[in-house]
């Protein structure tokens, strides 16, 4: 590249923060009649840079699904059936909790101890708040002789809605 060349391609990359910061006219719109050619190539190169970046289309929200598990004999109740009905809404609430995590995050906190650089005591947390509206029950599948598995979804539209509200209420 010549020298010429490289000093223009300095001065862009000097202007062109100023010129991000507004909406100017381009360069090449601005050039006297009988440029010579490097102010031209100048100005088409200083055009090209500050040009905006175009619009991309918003990325396609997917539908969510959430997945949730639990044991049947680990549940309160009087009888099989009472426990097999605790283990479906346990499953279900996981399912959601699932979904919270994937809507709305998840916070997780650490803390850890030590005492003469060796580790004595190391805690994490996480923490899932939100709020699900829309949930639709997918499948509840026996998993073995003790065991649940709850599937549900949220259609895309959902998804924005509540991020939408969410993004409200802040």
């Amino acid at each position: 590249m010549p020298a010429l060349s490289l000093r223009a391609l300095g001065v862009i990359l000097l202007l062109a923060p100023v010129a991000a910061c507004q909406s100017a006219p381009r360069a090449v719109d601005a050039l006297p009649t009988g440029a010579d050619p490097m102010t031209v190539e100048l100005a088409q190169m200083r055009d090209a840079m500050t040009a905006p970046a175009p619009m991309s289309a918003a990325p396609e929200v997917v539908a969510f699904t959430g997945l949730g598990l639990a044991q049947v004999a680990s549940q309160p109740g009087q009888t099989i059936n009472d426990k097999r009905l605790m283990a479906i809404r346990a499953a279900r609430i996981e399912a959601l909790r699932d979904l919270t995590e994937q809507i709305h995050g998840i916070q997780i906190s650490a803390h850890s101890t030590l005492r003469d650089q060796v580790l004595l005591n190391d805690q994490v947390g996480a923490l899932v708040a939100g709020e699900i509206r829309g949930a639709q029950t997918l499948r509840i599948t026996p998993k073995g002789d003790d065991g649940y598995e709850v599937a549900m979804a949220l259609s895309p539209d959902t998804v924005r809605y509540i991020v939408r509200a969410a993004q409200m209420g802040r």
